[in-house]
This record gives C-alpha cells, sequence and structure tokens, in this order.
C-alpha cells in the first residue's frame, strides 16, 4: 500500500509555488476534472497568489481563479524540476494531473492505481 503524504509535506510542496506564472494544467484523468467552465487553458498565465492543504484537499488561488484538487485517498504531490506536457509518446507513469510553471517547474499529481480518483475543480473568483 501506498505512503500517505502528510499535509505538512504537501504544503512545503506547494509553497514554491506561490509567486510564480502558471504555464498549463492538464488533466490526464479522464473523469478528473468535474468543471468545464471556466476551461484549464484560463489558468494560463495566472500567477499564483496562495496555496493550502487542509487533509487530503489542496487549493491554489490565483487573481482570477481557485483551483482545488482531492487526492482522496492514495494521490501523492510529486514535484517536477523540469517539467515538460505529458505526452503519450514520452512513455513513463502518466500522472493524473500535471501542473506546469512557466520557470520550467511543475507538479504531478499521481495516484498508485489504475482507478484515478484525484478530482480538479477550476472556479472563477467572483467579481
Amino acid at each position: 500500500m501506498a505512503t500517505i503524504q502528510p499535509p505538512a509535506e504537501i504544503m512545503t510542496l506547494l509553497e514554491r509555488l506561490t509567486g510564480q506564472k502558471i504555464a498549463a494544467l492538464q488533466v490526464l484523468g479522464i473523469n478528473s476534472l468535474k468543471t468545464f467552465s471556466p476551461p484549464p487553458e484560463a489558468l494560463v498565465g495566472e500567477a499564483v497568489t496562495a496555496v493550502g492543504v487542509i487533509d487530503r484537499a489542496i487549493s491554489i488561488d490565483t487573481v482570477s481563479h481557485v483551483i482545488s484538487f482531492d487526492l482522496q485517498r492514495t494521490g501523492r504531490v510529486v514535484p517536477l524540476e523540469n517539467a515538460e506536457a505529458y505526452t503519450p509518446v514520452a512513455g513513463g507513469n502518466r500522472p493524473t494531473v500535471r501542473l506546469l510553471m512557466a520557470d520550467g517547474s511543475g507538479l504531478d499529481l499521481s495516484e498508485p492505481a489504475r482507478t484515478k480518483r484525484i478530482t480538479v475543480t477550476i472556479a472563477a473568483r467572483s467579481a
């Protein structure tokens, strides 16, 4: 069974995102994206203003949007120093979600099982 990451460890991995601009959000788990408007493309160029973790739920805030991830039981946050868009040709284990930052770093949200339970919700901030 996979080791569960404690919230403090996840927060440490997320804190480095604050102030950085989002280059892309790839939701690769077919059932993981729970909202369709705004789309992940709306996040491109947005700077991360705050991050948070409560239990297994992550929030990443920008000026215009809030991105929420629920890691469910076994989801993990994996830092990427040199991140590129995931392509099936590249091979390797497919993450459920890949967040790419403009500085070339990123994060994978991945799960050990074939059933993808991590969920992603994108909400526009009200004016």
